[in-house]
């Protein structure tokens, strides 16, 4: 194929372009965890420690101690573009678009003596630079697009490995792996199985035994990590606080059918066998599990966490289903090897979502899937059309079958534009509370009334007010230190500082209607939840938040 480059530099640019449009814009607010990884990469370059006082920290005590990877990594666009929204998103959006390149380099190495090899990356790349999922969160600041990145990188090496056998690139394949470790938590659960996985399919149990050195790289450097993390307390908190294996629900639910079967006479031996720990977790495992292969799941917006949710678009094209399940047939009928690495990359994926209980099934956890899947469909759609070409035209006639490719493109074409709608147009003002929208509205307007009172006290019912007025503000992270050196930042949800007191009741400001009387006093600037009265009897309303929906979120008062 002629100029295999250029059409990739267009797919990259393409790609790019979708990532980084109106990035400090859409979505239309922070979402929390946004913040609290932007504000601790703010603090790390003006102090070199995180909010919580810990220097040049691997992991992030204020924000479940989650590795510090992604703060780190958006230090450089924050010096270079102040604390706002578009530098916070910036690294996630550029490791977004660099996984592009990467995909091609992927499809590459994968169809090697394929020779339309050329054609079939091109195509992955595409679809990876279109992909719903893909440019969702390529465009918000989370972990697991960096995250696609490094095992995407690992997994390029670990093929250029098998072809040249030299040990360097083997190393740079397993560190490129455990980088991952410092950026996100999914990693601690889909590389200790993926990385043998890989190995024995395109090597074989024997040649892996026999390359002690790669045995070597994998217990340095996989699993003596995650063996650390799981038997630290604090590394291992949010693991374990999202386990099913400590899901109340479950537990009582094993514990109500013992309580039935003693009641009906069963006896206890016959009961254990059947209502116990190992089948009742195992079940919520398996509902879990394939939660992520449903078509609710993929191909609607039926994916958690809501805040990612782009109404009435699914994850993958609706058009991928039938280039995948035809590739998926193809590879297995001509290259088994290849189709087992894809399809054991994706399932892989959701094992380790399917191990927790919070968000299922879970979009953000399982981005590791995504590459694979582009791969497929840029395979399926090379295959198909090879197919189509191959037919006698004795069956079908050219102009039915131009006709059916014609339909086919305009099809996917409008897929792409619904998504592009549904994104910035119907996704701009959808259920904007789940990404806590109001807030950079809420930072302005108590700064501007704030001069003129003691301090302001602050309702934390939306969550995380502490973050969001530290970022909004760009409060001066070695004061913020200096103020709560001796508070647990376990709690920063709603730590106070300077003259911002942050409240966990949703109306500070109130009739407390056993004594009939206000709770605030003069002087003192208050922020209650719109859920609460608007009109109080001694106050006074001066400003009303609303959402991007036009929804309020805020009141801003004073005692009159």
């Amino acid at each position: 194929m002629k100029r295999p480059y250029f059409l990739l530099l267009l797919i990259f640019l393409l790609g790019t372009f979708l990532r980084f449009f109106a990035l400090g814009d859409i979505p239309v607010s922070l979402h929390r965890d946004e913040a609290f990884l932007g504000y601790n990469a703010y603090s790390i370059l003006e102090t070199g420690r995180d909010i919580s006082g810990s220097f040049l920290p691997v992991h992030l005590e204020s924000f479940f101690f989650s590795p510090a990877g992604y703060s780190y990594l958006s230090i450089p666009f924050i010096y270079l573009f102040g604390l706002n929204q578009f530098a916070v998103r910036f690294a996630s959006a550029l490791f977004g678009s660099l996984t592009i390149l990467l995909v091609f380099l992927i499809a590459i190495h994968l169809f090697e003596k394929d020779k339309n090899k050329q054609i079939i990356a091109l195509l992955s790349s595409l679809l990876l630079a279109i992909s719903p999922w893909h440019v969702n969160l390529s465009r918000v600041a989370v972990e697991s697009t960096i995250v696609v990145f490094f095992i995407s990188l690992g997994i390029l090496l670990y093929l250029k490995y098998i072809e040249r056998k030299k040990n360097l690139i083997l190393s740079l394949s397993f560190i490129s792996f455990a980088a991952t470790f410092l950026v996100y938590q999914a990693p601690r659960a889909f590389l200790p199985t993926f990385l043998p996985y890989i190995a024995l399919t395109f090597g074989g149990f024997k040649k892996l035994v026999q390359e002690k050195f790669q045995v070597l790289l994998y217990a340095i450097l996989i699993i003596l990590p995650v063996l650390f993390i799981l038997f630290s307390p604090s590394l291992s908190w949010r693991i374990q606080s999202l386990s099913i294996f400590n899901h109340p629900e479950t537990k009582l639910v094993i514990q109500e059918q013992l309580t039935i079967d003693a009641i009906q006479g069963l006896p206890i031996s016959l009961s254990r066998i059947f209502h116990n720990k190992l089948i009742g977790f195992s079940s919520l495992f398996l509902d879990n599990y394939f939660a992520h292969l449903s078509f609710d799941f993929l191909f609607s917006d039926g994916g958690f966490p809501d805040r990612f949710r782009i109404p009435k678009a699914g994850l993958l094209y609706l058009f991928e289903l039938p280039l995948m399940l035809f590739a998926l047939f193809a590879l297995y009928k001509r290259e088994l090897k290849i189709g087992v690495f894809l399809s054991g990359w994706i399932l892989i994926s959701f094992i380790g979502s399917a191990l927790t209980f919070d968000d299922i099934p879970n979009l953000q956890r399982t981005l590791i899937a995504v590459p694979a899947f582009s791969i497929l469909s840029g395979y399926g759609a090379m295959r198909l059309w090879q197919s189509v070409s191959n037919i006698q035209y004795r069956v079908f006639s050219i102009k039915l079958v131009r006709l059916v490719a014609i339909g086919y493109l305009l099809f996917a074409s409008y897929n792409f534009a619904y998504y592009l709608i549904q994104y910035h147009v119907q996704g701009k003002v959808y259920r904007p509370w789940y990404r806590q929208d109001g807030y950079r509205e809420l930072v302005k307007k108590v700064n501007e009334l704030l001069p003129n009172y003691e301090k302001a006290v602050i309702t934390s019912r939306e969550s995380a007010s502490t973050a969001f007025f530290l970022f909004y503000a760009i409060y001066d992270p070695k004061k913020f230190q200096e103020e709560t050196k001796n508070v647990d930042m376990r709690k920063s949800d709603h730590v106070s500082f300077a003259k911002y007191e942050f409240s966990e009741e949703e109306c500070p400001l109130r009739i407390d209607k056993k004594i009939n009387k206000l709770t605030g006093r003069k002087g003192i600037l208050y922020v209650n939840s719109s859920l609460c009265e608007k009109e109080i009897r001694g106050a006074k309303l001066l400003n009303a938040v609303k959402r991007v929906d036009n929804s309020q979120v805020f009141y801003i008062m004073h005692v009159d």
